[in-house]
C-alpha cells in the first residue's frame, strides 16, 4: 500500500473534501448548457401553472385552446405551436420527456453550442408539429382511416425538437459512432410510425427525417463493418417489433390490431429465427445472408397475400358468410402482415445492394493464409520473407509455430496473425518493405472482414501506425526498449549497474558465452530445461506464449543463446531473436528468454548477460539491441490530458497486473541500459471490438490455460 493509498492517521489533517471540487466541477458544467436548463425549467413552470403534475392535461377543459394539431390549424390557433410544446398531456410523461430533453439537448449543446442547439430545437419542434400535420392531411384525403382518426386528435409535448436535437447530437460524433446513433435513431422511430402510429411518431420521424436532409453531405458510404452492423440492427429491431406487436395493441398506417392470438406462435418462431440469422449477418456468414433473402422473400410474398386477402374480406364484408371469415383475429393477422411486409421490403433490397458484404464460409478462414498444420513450411516461408525484406523487433516471432501466415498479393508480402474468439490479430507490422506496409495491411485487414473475423495489430510501430485505414485507432499497449550498440561503453555513473555486474562476474569467476541451443550438450540443455521448470513452476498459470517464447522456440538454430556459466552449472541465460535488415543481413538482436537459476549464488546474473550480449553482439557489427516491451508500461507517464477513457483503463489495468506479472518493475530494470523508447500499440477499428479483443489475446497468451486457471487468475488479481 503507497502512503496516497493509506488512511490518514487519527487527528491528522485530512485534505480539502471532495465535494468542493466536484460542486465546482458541477456549476462549470451547468455554465455550458443555458439552452437546455432554460428549456427544462419551461417544462417544469408550466407544469406548475398547468397542473400538469399531478393530473391529466387531456383531460382539462382548456386542453383544445392551446395543444395543437390539425383542428387547432384548421381554427386559425397556429400559436399552440408554442403553446403547446411546454405541455405534458399526462404527469407520467414527465418522467419520460424531462430526462430525455436534458441528455438530447445537454449532449447537443455540449458538442455544437448554444446558438445550434437553440435553433436545433425550436425549427425542429415546429418543423415536426406542422409537418405531421401536414402528413396527416395528405393521407386523410385519399381516404386512410389510421389518418382519418389522426385528423381529428391534439398533441402537446416538446419531444419533436428534442428528437432533432438528438439526431444533431449523433452526427457530431466520429465515425462509426455517429451512423450508428443515427441508425438506432432512425429504427426507433420508423418502427414507431409504422406499428404505433400516433401523432408523437409521426412528429418524432419528421423531425429526425428534417435534421437527417439537412445534414445529409456528412453521410459517407458504409464500410463492409458499417454494412453488416445496420443489417444486424434493423434485423433485431424487426424482431423485436413483432414480437412487441403481438403484446400491445397498435394502430397504425397498415391498420389496427390487438394483442394474443394464434399469431403469437408464428412471430415467435419468426423472433427466433430473425435472431440466428443476425448473429451470421453481423459476422458476414453467406449462408445467414441467404437465410435472411429466403425469410425476406416468403414475409414479402405474405403482406402481398394479406393484402389481397384484406381487399377481398372488405369487399365481401356485407355477406354474412364472409362477415364470419372477416373476424378481428383474422384482421389483427393480416395487418401485421402487411406492416412487417413493408420492413422486410427495405431489408430484402439492402441484402441485394450489399450481397458482397456476406461472403463468410459458415467455419471461417482466411484465404491466402497458411496455417500451424504444416509448421515447417510456415517457419521457412516466414523465415525467406523476413531474410528478403527485413522486419522489425517482433517479426522473427512469425516463424513461431503457433501463428499463422497471410500471403499478400505481391509475393514480398505477408502478415503474421492468429485467430482466437472470432479476432484476427495481425503480430506486429507487416512484413513487407517500407513502401508495402500500408497497402499489405489494407490488404490483410479487408481479407479478414469478409471472412467474418474482427481484425486488430497488436504490437504495430510507428511505420504500420502511420498507414492505417483512416477512421481506425491506436493506443499504446507497450513501450520497446531499444539500446543502440556502435559506440558502447558501459563508462559513467549511468552505467554503474552493467559496469558492477561485469566487474563481479569477473571476480566471481563467472564466464559469458554464446551460443546456439540446439548445438548444446545433452548436459547444458538438461540445464536449461531445470531452470525453465523452475520458472514456470513458480506461475499459478501455464507459460505465457504469442509474443512470449518457451524453451522451444529457442531452439531455432537463427536464435542465439547467452549463458552465465560458473563451474560447469549455468547461473542463468537469454535467448536472443535476429532483426533482419532490408539487406539481408542481421541488423539487431530481440531479447526473448530471461531465465535464471532458482536459488542462484550470482543475483546480478542478468545484467550481467544483457551487458555482455551487447559488446558481443557491437563487436559483430549490429546496430542494435531490443530489450523487448513490457506490455502496459511507459517511461514517461502520460499527463491527464493526453489520456484517452481507454488508455486510462489501460493505465488501470497495469497497475492491476503488477502484482501478478511485474511488467512495470520488469521496465524499471530495463532502465538500467539507458534504452530509448520506441511505443507499440494496438491497432483497431472499433471500440465495439475491444471486450472480443481482450479476450482474443487472453487466448492468445495462455493457450494451454483451463477456465478454472483463468477464473483463480481473475479472483487473485482482484484480490
Amino acid at each position: 500500500m503507497t502512503d496516497r493509498d493509506r488512511p490518514p492517521a487519527p487527528g491528522a489533517d485530512s485534505p480539502a473534501p471532495a465535494p468542493a471540487g466536484t460542486a465546482r466541477r458541477a456549476m462549470h458544467l451547468l455554465r455550458r448548457i443555458p439552452v437546455t436548463l432554460s428549456v427544462l425549467l419551461v417544462l417544469v413552470v408550466a407544469g406548475l401553472v398547468s397542473g400538469g403534475f399531478t393530473s391529466p392535461s387531456d383531460q382539462a377543459p382548456w386542453y383544445e385552446t392551446f395543444a395543437y394539431g390539425l383542428p387547432s390549424f384548421a381554427d386559425g390557433r397556429w400559436y399552440t405551436v408554442a403553446t403547446g410544446t411546454v405541455l405534458v398531456a399526462v404527469p407520467p410523461g414527465y418522467l419520460l420527456i424531462l430526462p430525455l430533453a436534458a441528455l438530447g439537448l445537454g449532449w447537443l449543446e455540449l458538442r455544437r453550442g448554444s446558438w445550434l442547439t437553440a435553433a436545433t430545437f425550436l425549427i425542429g419542434q415546429v418543423v415536426a408539429v406542422v409537418g405531421t400535420a401536414f402528413i396527416v392531411a395528405g393521407f386523410a384525403a385519399f381516404g386512410s382511416p389510421w389518418a382519418d382518426e389522426l385528423a381529428t386528435q391534439l398533441d402537446v409535448g416538446a419531444s419533436g425538437g428534442v428528437f432533432a436535437a438528438i439526431t444533431m447530437a449523433a452526427f457530431s460524433l466520429r465515425s462509426p459512432w455517429a451512423g450508428r446513433v443515427l441508425l438506432i435513431v432512425f429504427a426507433v422511430v420508423t418502427i414507431g410510425v409504422l406499428f404505433i402510429g400516433t401523432l408523437a411518431d409521426i412528429e418524432h420521424a419528421v423531425a429526425v427525417v428534417a435534421v437527417m436532409l439537412v445534414q445529409a453531405r456528412a453521410f459517407s458510404r458504409p464500410t463492409l463493418r458499417e454494412q453488416r452492423f445496420i443489417t444486424w440492427t434493423v434485423l433485431l429491431a424487426v424482431g423485436a417489433a413483432q414480437l412487441i406487436l403481438v403484446l400491445v395493441p397498435a394502430f397504425g398506417p397498415f391498420g389496427a390490431s390487438d394483442p394474443g392470438g394464434a399469431q403469437f406462435v408464428d412471430v415467435a418462431i419468426d423472433a427466433v429465427i430473425v435472431l440466428l440469422l443476425a448473429d451470421g449477418l453481423r459476422r458476414g456468414i453467406r449462408l445467414a445472408w441467404i437465410g435472411a433473402v429466403v425469410l425476406g422473400a416468403l414475409n414479402v410474398l405474405g403482406g402481398v397475400l394479406a393484402f389481397l386477402l384484406l381487399t377481398l374480406l372488405d369487399a365481401l364484408g356485407s355477406d354474412s358468410d364472409a362477415a364470419e371469415l372477416a373476424d378481428s383475429t383474422a384482421r389483427d393477422a393480416l395487418t401485421l402482415a402487411i406492416t412487417t411486409s413493408v420492413l422486410w421490403l427495405g431489408i430484402l433490397i439492402w441484402l441485394v445492394i450489399t450481397r458482397h458484404a456476406y461472403r463468410a464460409r459458415l467455419r471461417r478462414r482466411l484465404p491466402g493464409a497458411r496455417d500451424a498444420q504444416s509448421p515447417g513450411a510456415l517457419a521457412e516461408t516466414a523465415r525467406e520473407l523476413i531474410r528478403e525484406t527485413g522486419g522489425g523487433p517482433l517479426s522473427w516471432m512469425a516463424t513461431w509455430p503457433d501463428n499463422r501466415i497471410f500471403l499478400g498479393s505481391d509475393p514480398a508480402t505477408a502478415v503474421a496473425y492468429q485467430t482466437h474468439q472470432g479476432v484476427a490479430i495481425a503480430l506486429s507490422d507487416p512484413i513487407a518493405p517500407d513502401d508495402l506496409v500500408g497497402e499489405t495491411l489494407v490488404e490483410f485487414l479487408d481479407t479478414v472482414e469478409r471472412a467474418g473475423f474482427a481484425p486488430c495489430v497488436f504490437g504495430a510501430t510507428e511505420r504500420a501506425r502511420a498507414v492505417i485505414p483512416e477512421g481506425w485507432r491506436a493506443v499504446q499497449i507497450a513501450e520497446d526498449t531499444i539500446v543502440d550498440l556502435p559506440g558502447l561503453e558501459f563508462t559513467g555513473k549511468a552505467w554503474s549497474p552493467a559496469r558492477q555486474a561485469l566487474n563481479r562476474a569477473e571476480r566471481e569467476d563467472v564466464t559469458f558465452r554464446m551460443g546456439v541451443l540446439a548445438q548444446q550438450s545433452r548436459r547444458v540443455r538438461a540445464q536449461v530445461d531445470e531452470i525453465s521448470a523452475q520458472w514456470v513452476g513458480e506461475k499459478e498459470l501455464p507459460e505465457m506464449r504469442f509474443t512470449l517464447g518457451t524453451v522451444d522456440e529457442a531452439l531455432d538454430p537463427e536464435v542465439r543463446m547467452a549463458f552465465a556459466e560458473r563451474d560447469g552449472q549455468l547461473e542463468g541465460f537469454l535467448s536472443w531473436l535476429p532483426v533482419y535488415g532490408a539487406d539481408g543481413t542481421v541488423a539487431g538482436w530481440t531479447l526473448d528468454l530471461m531465465r535464471r537459476r532458482a536459488g542462484g549464488t550470482f543475483p546480478a546474473v542478468m545484467e550481467y548477460l544483457i551487458a555482455s550480449s551487447a559488446l558481443a553482439f557491437r563487436d559483430e557489427g549490429a546496430a542494435f539491441l531490443s530489450l523487448s516491451g513490457a506490455p502496459l508500461a511507459r517511461s514517461t507517464p502520460a499527463s491527464a490530458d493526453e489520456l484517452s477513457p481507454i488508455d486510462g483503463w489501460l493505465d488501470h489495468l497495469g497497475a492491476m497486473l503488477e502484482p501478478a506479472y511485474g511488467f512495470r518493475s520488469l521496465h524499471r530494470f530495463k532502465q538500467k541500459f539507458r534504452p530509448r523508447a520506441e511505443p507499440l500499440y494496438l491497432l483497431f477499428a472499433d471500440e465495439g471490438d475491444l471486450a472480443r479483443i481482450g479476450l482474443a489475446l487472453a487466448r492468445a497468451y495462455l493457450p494451454d490455460a483451463s477456465m478454472p486457471e483463468l477464473v483463480r487468475m481473475g479472483a487473485s488479481l482482484t484480490r
